[in-house]
């Protein structure tokens, strides 16, 4: 009996073994499939993101602004991102891309400028940058800055516009006129459009009063959520400007965010919300909870950034609302989310370098069936069965950034999702050291800035510094940075105020606010729930590695014409490539490379075909540019204007033009002749000239080429007396295939024509073999749309040539001695700084000539994806 008692205990034990062996391999099996569906992702869809550093925060018309760009693979940080293109554009109120550059990378990553024209308006712009792979993951997830352009340039009228207080859906505007000197302009005719509300939308007339002021009323619908602007112009004075209207209502929506997505019955409840006014910007609220029998229950408060959390104890089948009331006492009622009476829900909370976690579980699925997973932007960094449904996990080990906190169960799918944002600050450090402490007028600066671990090993790395003069140049501490940006706000839909706000410190009250934002805006980069069951979305948008043309040809029947000859010539790069249409009609020209401005002749030509054929190319296609580009409610005008005036000055001083709008002006001259400059000039054989032509009026071109002594026409054909074969024609210097292409031409529409018959016809190589026939249009003239369909003029964007940021060298007597002012306010930027072996960057440049102290902002990335950030100062005094 003892004896069997034995076997059965041991058979118990060896069962449990056995299972227990066997549900670590389905947990293992399991945590690896997760694993593996995360890295999935990465090779489907490697994600990209981008950071711009400028060389200042604010720009004046006529200024350049200068960029270096940082693309990183959006997971590791890692400057090895595939795409070879970067856009960057600059985008008004309007949603209207004013500049659009594509810079190609170089060894050391993308930089590049946009040269702002002097006539751009005063106001608030977006500076957007984004690779056409990007395109895949959002609009929302693109680099984006807003950033002020002044203009003081054109200063012969200056306008100011005022609005009051909304009275009745009536709004006060007031707005003034004065000239270069500040004196009023009275009596000018001001013609006023609103360019919103078509009922509206008329032109208004007035007349400025003695004070250069006119005043009017604008009737603002609270419900109208449109872009609206002002259209001013003075036509006496030849000046227009558009002024953007701010938002005037006082309305406000509220949101409001359960802990980790779910909202139990039963159950104490962290609940996060965030206020927004009409303008897009948070808005200072507080409010009372109520339960739907109206008793309240808790009361709240803004923390940080109309963003703020309280808790309830939720009671089953118990409802809740709130009133909201904002500083201007305006109350609101706004519903808080039903409650779930069966769900999961996640909480967490950190201590002492610990994030301590609890699941809360009402559903009818076991607790052994959940799983705990944590990603940070796709990788996933922790993923254990939830046997118990509470733990801690080392903020340590885990990399900074947003890391997503979900449940899900051996099925695939998930219950809930936390954002949570890890402090494992690790930067490099960073010293500065100069050869002097204080610098005088243009003196030669030699500056060094050393980047080591913080264990004193030196980092290699790329990086970009900007040299700004700190009395007119004032760096917005908590604006986005390289930091806040990589880390955070690149991560996040929507828009993120004062994003390195949440770097400043390590304190509680810190990461009090940052966890706000993590509970109310964190990012949905990566779908966790679709990543977890294996559900990848395919991307729409091609890796760009390279540069290419591409397009389709079409037949008589507006059908594919497949087997389609196709001729791409680049006159500029002396460039020809040679394809062919697909089974689809389309082609693809690849393994090409061309600057801006770039020019190419496409033609299409279907072999043993009568009709012709057209082509189309396939255009630039490019994101939508809408976007949102906040106005500051406080800024700094005094400082802004000395800096746009001081830049003014530069601007004429560097020899840059006069902006003067001018009434119409006609213009009366002699008709010049056009002076014959192809590089076959002087060496044709016979020539029909201009003058030849116009005693011919209306005569067909095959009938001019009768009258030319060794052009023989038959039919349709022409050839060249003592060739068998069709000559090569040449309309202003590009080949036509086809006489038929131009049969069309008249001697009104020819300025000359040049016949190479003889050793003339060499130059133009072996296509001459059989004569040259070369035609030069007049003026205006261009080939008819509907006998060219085969051939096209197309100009893509082409990638922006490098240039060089100005610094001048006064170590020479007479440049230094000189009487021309240097009035920079960016001193120093340099977007190809490399450390060397000793993780040191150096750096020479030469001051100017006001007595003010230089903010020294140095930004870039190792080779590992370690971000680096230095702010100092150099002390200036005069001599």
């Amino acid at each position: 009996m003892r004896k069997k008692q034995w076997q059965f205990l041991f058979f118990l034990i060896l069962s449990f073994s056995i299972y227990s062996k066997s549900v670590n391999a389905q947990a293992s099996a399991f945590s690896d499939l997760i694993v593996n569906r995360f890295d999935r992702q990465w090779i489907i869809e490697p994600q990209e993101k981008v950071y711009l550093q400028t060389d200042k925060p604010y720009y004046s018309a006529g200024e350049d602004i200068w960029f270096k760009g940082y693309l990183v693979n959006a997971t590791t940080l890692v400057p090895n991102a595939l795409s070879q293109f970067l856009y960057v554009e600059l985008i008004n109120k309007s949603d209207t891309v004013l500049y659009r550059v594509k810079i190609k990378k170089d060894s050391l990553g993308f930089e590049g400028h946009i040269k702002l024209k002097p006539e751009i308006p005063t106001g608030y712009y977006a500076l957007r940058a984004y690779t056409y792979w990007m395109q895949n993951a959002d609009k929302d997830f693109f680099f984006n800055r807003s950033i002020l352009i002044g203009n003081a340039i054109d200063d012969r009228v200056l306008s100011n516009i005022t609005y009051g207080k909304p009275v009745d859906g009536l709004v006060p505007v007031t707005l003034s006129f004065t000239d270069g000197s500040h004196s009023p302009i009275a009596g000018k005719r001001v013609d006023i459009i609103q360019n919103w509300d078509s009922s509206l939308k008329k032109k208004m007339v007035m007349v400025t009063d003695k004070s250069g002021t006119v005043s009017w009323k604008i009737s603002v619908n609270p419900n109208d959520n449109s872009k609206k602007s002002i259209d001013i112009a003075i036509n006496d004075e030849k000046f227009k400007k558009n002024f953007y209207m701010p938002e005037f209502s006082s309305d406000f929506d509220v949101q409001f965010f359960p802990e980790s997505g779910s909202f139990l019955n039963n159950d104490l409840q962290t609940i996060a919300f965030k206020a927004i006014g009409k303008d897009g910007l948070s808005v200072k609220v507080s409010g009372k909870v109520f339960t739907d029998k109206n008793e309240e229950i808790t009361d709240f408060t803004t923390l940080n950034k109309g963003m703020g959390k309280f808790s309830i104890q939720t009671q089953p089948n118990e409802s809740y609302y709130a009133l909201v009331k904002t500083a201007e006492g305006i109350e609101k009622r706004f519903e808080l989310p039903r409650t779930e009476a069966k769900a999961v829900d996640l909480h967490l909370l950190f201590n002492r370098g610990e994030i301590l976690y609890k699941v809360v579980n009402q559903t009818n699925i076991p607790d052994k069936s959940l799983y705990l997973l944590l990603h940070s932007r796709g990788k996933v960094y922790v993923i254990e069965s939830l046997k118990l449904l509470e733990g801690k996990i080392a903020e340590s080990s885990l990399p900074p950034g947003i890391v997503s906190f979900s449940v899900i169960d051996s099925l695939g799918h998930t219950f809930c999702e936390r954002m949570y944002f890890a402090r494992n600050d690790s930067f490099p450090i960073i010293s500065m050291k100069s050869d002097k402490t204080v610098y005088g007028k243009r003196e030669p600066v030699n500056l060094s800035l050393n980047i080591h671990t913080a264990s004193g090993e030196p980092v290699a790395g790329s990086f970009s510094i900007s040299i700004t003069d700190n009395h007119t140049v004032k760096l917005d501490s908590l604006a986005d940075n390289i930091q806040s940006n990589l880390l955070l706000s690149s991560d996040i839909k929507g828009y993120v105020e004062n994003p390195a706000a949440y770097f400043v410190n390590n304190s509680p009250l810190t990461r009090e606010k940052t966890d706000v934002l993590m509970m109310t805006q964190a990012w949905r980069r990566f779908n966790t729930a679709d990543v977890v069951k294996g559900i990848y979305k395919k991307p729409e948008y091609y890796l760009e590695i390279g540069q290419s043309l591409s397009g389709k040809v079409l037949n008589l029947f507006n059908k594919p014409s497949k087997k389609c000859n196709i001729t791409m010539i680049s006159p500029q790069k002396s460039l020809i490539r040679l394809t062919q249409t697909d089974n689809d009609g389309r082609y693809l020209i690849e393994g090409i490379d061309f600057p801006d401005s770039t020019t190419f002749v496409l033609k299409a030509k279907k072999p043993r075909s009568i009709p012709d054929v057209e082509i189309v190319a396939d255009p630039d296609n490019f994101p939508i540019s809408n976007v949102f580009i906040p106005t500051p409610l406080k800024a700094n005008n005094e400082v802004q204007d000395e800096y746009f005036k001081q830049s003014k000055d530069k601007y004429y001083y560097d020899g840059g033009m006069r902006v003067i709008n001018l009434g119409e002006v006609t213009v009366t001259a002699e008709k010049k002749q056009d002076t014959q400059s192809e590089y076959y000039s002087g060496m044709a054989d016979n020539e029909v000239t201009s003058k030849e032509l116009d005693k011919m009026p209306d005569m067909n071109i095959m009938n001019i080429f009768y009258t030319i002594p060794g052009v023989q026409v038959m039919g349709d054909k022409v050839t060249i007396r003592g060739r068998m074969n069709s000559p090569m024609f040449l309309v202003d210097d590009i080949e036509m295939t086809d006489i038929t292409e131009i049969n069309y031409l008249t001697a009104d529409d020819i300025e000359s024509i040049q016949i190479f018959k003889g050793a003339g016809a060499a130059i133009f190589g072996g296509r001459g073999g059989n004569g040259v026939i070369a035609i030069t249009l007049k003026k205006g003239v261009v080939l008819k749309a509907n006998t060219s369909v085969s051939m096209t003029l197309e100009t893509p964007l082409g990638y922006q040539k490098p240039s060089e940021f100005y610094v001048p060298k006064y170590d020479v007597d007479s440049i230094r001695l000189s009487d021309k002012p240097d009035l920079r306010t960016t001193i120093y930027w340099n977007p190809k700084l490399v450390s060397d072996k000793t993780g040191t960057v150096h750096m020479k440049f030469y001051t100017a000539d006001d007595a003010t102290d230089y903010s020294v902002v140095l930004e870039g990335l190792t080779k590992s994806g370690e971000i680096c950030r230095y702010v100092g100062t150099l002390k200036r005094e005069d001599n």
